[in-house]
């Protein structure tokens, strides 16, 4: 009993021993981790100094999406550009405040001194009428990802919870530059409904309730909010619930009105992309129903009246026309 006894004991003694150094073994690791991947995020923002955002607020994407152009400098200053910056009135189109990148819901990018571009969205009141919550937006950030070339870094707004992408402004090209080639891509698409067409046929509807204007933000915002109708065959059910076939048994079926809204943001070169890739229902074209659709690209037709939408990243041909 008493050779068990010290059996127990030394046993109780190993594992206490054990769980003492793992935890202080574990503690000071990720200390480190946590400051070297902070620093990695600090590095890669001077590193690639300027930086793309494609900025979503609002967790119900009701206002679109934006192209910001930020510049980050190691004194923690950043330099921002924004689409929107004839609509917020400012006698420089480059506003400047101060950044930091710190640890709190993980890695976080945080905007925290004012910046009327940034902190547009966030802010309530304001000249565009934001109200109480302002527009939805987000002025941190918890950064996800960075790829090993640092060309693209994934965060999350804390607030409205939205994916937002960064990749580095082309050395060829100034943030004045880019911004002029999204305004260019916003007005090439001229009409506020098209036809929704895959592989040629027409299935519905692609409307919007503006042309973008640059100096007003409510129509700015609504040319970014595209809604898709389309009808899709349904069976029919009886009262039961049964699905309901004609004298042959051939299934009845009858249409249904999907009816979706999509959030979009313009690149340059005509490019248009939503936020997430649509994913359509039914078959009304043969295999259609799961298929998706994200980026389209404007394309010229024989005639500009012929000019349309196309969407790129699909197996179906998905046209705006």
């Amino acid at each position: 009993m008493k050779n068990h006894l010290y059996i127990i004991c030394g046993i109780l003694a190993l594992a206490f021993m054990s769980c003492d150094r793992s935890e202080r073994i574990f503690d000071e690791p990720v200390a480190d981790r946590i400051e070297n991947n902070l620093q990695l995020y600090r590095e890669a923002l001077v590193a690639r100094q300027t930086w793309i955002m494609e900025y979503f607020p609002d967790s119900q994407l009701r206002y679109g999406g934006w192209i910001y152009i930020l510049q980050f400098t190691p004194d923690h200053i950043v330099k921002v550009w924004f689409e929107g910056k004839d609509f917020i009135p400012q006698e420089n189109p480059v506003t400047e405040s101060e950044y930091k990148v710190e640890f709190g819901t993980g890695p976080m990018l945080m905007f925290n001194t004012n910046n009327d571009y940034i902190h547009f969205f966030s802010f309530p009141g304001g000249p565009n009428g934001g109200g109480y919550q302002g527009w939805g937006g987000d002025y941190e950030f918890t950064l996800m990802s960075i790829s090993d070339n640092f060309d693209e870094i994934i965060m999350k707004g804390i607030r409205s919870q939205n994916r937002i992408r960064m990749t580095p402004l082309p050395g060829d090209i100034t943030p004045e530059q880019y911004i002029q080639k999204v305004h260019e891509s916003e007005l090439s698409v001229t009409k506020k409904s098209f036809d929704l067409c895959v592989n040629g046929k027409v299935i519905g509807k692609a409307t919007r309730e503006e042309l973008p204007r640059f100096d007003t933000y409510t129509m700015y915002y609504k040319s970014k909010i595209w809604t898709l109708t389309y009808q899709v065959p349904v069976q029919m059910s009886d009262s039961n619930g049964n699905p309901m076939v004609d004298e042959d048994n051939n299934p009845i079926f009858e249409n249904e009105t999907v009816t979706d809204q999509v959030c979009a943001i313009s690149l340059p070169d005509g490019i248009m992309k939503l936020y997430r890739p649509y994913t359509f229902k039914g078959n009304i074209v043969e295999g259609l129903d799961g298929q998706t659709v994200q980026t389209f690209k404007w394309e010229h037709g024989v005639f500009s009246s012929r000019d349309y939408l196309s969407g790129t990243d699909s197996f179906y041909q998905i046209t705006l026309q």
